[in-house]
């Protein structure tokens, strides 16, 4: 059984108990959170139907060709597909379901293929959505918390290296025609350092760590800062915020969470400010994480803060105004709980903070990022690292 499986189990029991449903469906690859989560990890990289009877049968329908191998790794019941002609994920399932006589009303997450849920009701299933796993995902086990921990450790690593590489950068002087002065740019290993080179070096050291940088990892300077995800390759330069925000995953699937701003050189000004107010709506926010409270207030209380020192109300843009995001973390980078509606925070509720700040006018941001799980006292960090705009080595 996987680590989660007596979780969802007693979830869906109840979901399926309560709705008088034949069984529950979700249909995905191996990229999908809810299937890795209800079926483990190791999956075809084509779509398979897990299924979940009112008897408490748990089934998995490959793609063809894929049975044996699944025998292997999952410890329900493996339905061979019948042939190796063309059939889906969503036939599978009704296949499944009507061999086992199984009539009535079939639950489903409302993520589940828009096919696999025809396919479902042309063999005649009443198909009914349910949110019962949302729940059991947010509150995560023990044993899913030391992954968390684990890849949230290697995390650290990252933002380490990253640095480190800053704090031994010298500098270059660049002098600029539109300039009126020249602009101090850094070099690393006897290159110009740019945000595509700190990247390549960040993502090494999380692959050195045992995690997969996952294509998540944001290195932003200067222009870059108006959008990090898009990536891009401009020089770093002395003065500059540079944002170092990670979301590294681990071979089951799970996702950490650590940003980290620093300014080499730094004169002390506008960036000071910045970060000083999002430290402080940093342990704003991680106070909040208490059992029974709303979930909501931890983004009031870090958006409150942020505005406390004068800055932009919360948005929701990369290019301008502020914003002070949390978000749930675990199979996916983004998960419950949601900090942006209803709902009270529990124990095991894993929950990333990220207070940013940007000013297009400044030319940049700051951000620190930080993971923590919810726990009857009040919360605990999932992995520590010092706050210090000025980068130092070790």
């Amino acid at each position: 059984m996987t680590a989660t499986d007596g979780r969802a189990a007693t979830a869906l029991a109840d979901a399926i108990d309560t709705r008088g449903a034949a069984a529950f469906v979700h249909v995905g690859d191996r990229s999908d959170a809810t299937l890795r989560y209800l079926a483990g990890p190791a999956l075809p990289d084509r779509p398979s139907a897990f299924l979940r009877t009112a008897t408490g049968k748990r089934l998995l329908c490959p793609p063809p060709g894929a049975a044996s191998a699944a025998r292997e790794t999952f410890d329900g019941t493996v339905v061979a597909a019948p042939s190796l002609d063309a059939n889906t994920a969503g036939e599978r399932a009704a296949a499944a379901l009507t061999a086992r006589d199984a009539t009535g009303t079939v639950l489903t997450t409302a993520s589940v293929p828009h096919a696999a849920a025809l396919y479902l009701e042309r063999a005649g299933y009443e198909v009914a959505s349910t949110d019962a796993l949302t729940a059991a995902r947010a509150r995560k086990t023990a044993a899913e918390l030391d992954r968390l921990r684990a890849v949230q450790t290697a995390a650290v690593a990252g933002v380490e290296h990253a640095e480190a590489v800053l704090a031994g950068a010298k500098w270059e002087s660049e002098s600029h025609a539109d300039a009126d002065a020249d602009a101090a740019s850094l070099v690393h290993a006897g290159e110009p350092l740019t945000t595509a080179a700190l990247r390549r070096e960040v993502n090494a050291a999380l692959s050195r760590a045992g995690v997969d940088p996952a294509g998540n990892t944001l290195v932003a300077a200067g222009p870059s800062w108006r959008d990090p995800a898009l990536g891009g390759d401009d020089p770093v330069r002395a003065g500059d915020p540079v944002l170092v925000d990670l979301a590294p995953r681990d071979a089951a699937g799970y996702h950490g969470r650590l940003a980290r701003t620093f300014v080499v050189d730094t004169d002390g000004g506008w960036e000071r400010r910045a970060h000083l107010a999002v430290t402080r709506a940093r342990e704003a926010g991680l106070a909040e994480l208490t059992p029974g409270k709303p979930a909501s207030r931890v983004h009031e209380e870090t958006a409150a803060e942020i505005v406390a020192y004068g800055f932009e109300s919360v948005g929701e843009t990369r290019t301008d105004g502020t914003r002070a995001l949390g978000h749930g973390v675990g199979l996916a980078r983004r998960e419950a709980p949601r900090l942006s509606g209803a709902g009270d925070l529990e124990a095991g509720h894993v929950v990333a903070l990220a207070p940013t700040v940007f000013d297009a006018a400044e030319g940049g941001g700051v951000r620190v990022a930080d993971l923590a799980v919810v726990t009857a006292e009040g919360y605990d960090l999932l992995a520590d690292y010092a706050t210090s705009l000025s980068p130092t080595d070790g």
